[in-house]
């Protein structure tokens, strides 16, 4: 159900001071940075490290949740951001769990959310999240922890339009091979038997000399 925790998210009244804090003193790099004026707050993703982001929140407006959360909380962490894979299968296999959810939200494009209420999760406000993370950072610059959804160069393209190229999937690398929309994928192992039985093929299929 989970594939990694992207972030930790950190609600701050004074964005400048905090990037100063986590980019010049700690060494950490900016990666994005988006108001969400429906939602009345800012965003602002660092990577600190190779393993997982920091994401900075701040209040856009005085009457927007993240400001409420600030007068009665303080400065501190807000919520972890999950990643999955898919958010249906998610929610479901937490409903099986009898984990309550709420706040199930597909608003954003390319980004399906639902979270857990912090008295359900000790203490912590947890966000699951289905997404393409390199949709949600500036281009050009790929981190190190998001390597695995850069996208891959073509092994090889014949002439009759078919397409071979190393994917990532939920079983695991795979070969994918593609022609007129058509998508077969193997595993990187089952390659040399493959190629055996089209040799097999084109042996049988030959026409016979005479």
């Amino acid at each position: 159900m989970i594939r990694r925790i992207d972030q930790i998210s950190i609600a701050v009244r004074d964005l400048e001071r905090a990037k100063t804090f986590f980019i010049e003193d700690l060494g950490g790099r900016e990666l994005y940075s988006q108001p969400f004026p429906e939602q009345k707050y800012r965003w602002t993703l660092i990577e600190l490290g190779t393993s997982c982001f920091i994401e900075l929140v701040d209040p856009l407006e005085k009457d927007g949740f993240l400001h409420r959360f600030l007068e009665t909380r303080g400065e501190g962490p807000h919520h972890i951001t999950i990643h999955v894979d898919d958010i249906q299968k998610t929610v479901q296999t937490l409903e099986e769990r009898r984990i309550p959810t709420f706040g199930f939200s597909e608003s954003l494009p390319g980004w399906k959310e639902v979270l857990i209420h912090p008295k359900d999760a000790f203490g912590t406000l947890i966000q699951f999240a289905e997404f393409n993370p390199l949709d949600w950072i500036e281009p050009g610059y790929i981190p190190p922890s998001y390597q695995e959804f850069a996208p891959l160069p073509k092994l090889a393209s014949g002439q009759n339009g078919i397409e071979i190229r190393r994917v990532q999937t939920a079983e695991g690398p795979q070969v994918e091979m593609r022609q007129d929309g058509q998508v077969i994928r193997i595993p990187p192992s089952h390659l040399g038997e493959l190629l055996a039985a089209l040799k097999q093929e084109q042996k049988e299929g030959a026409p016979s000399p005479e």
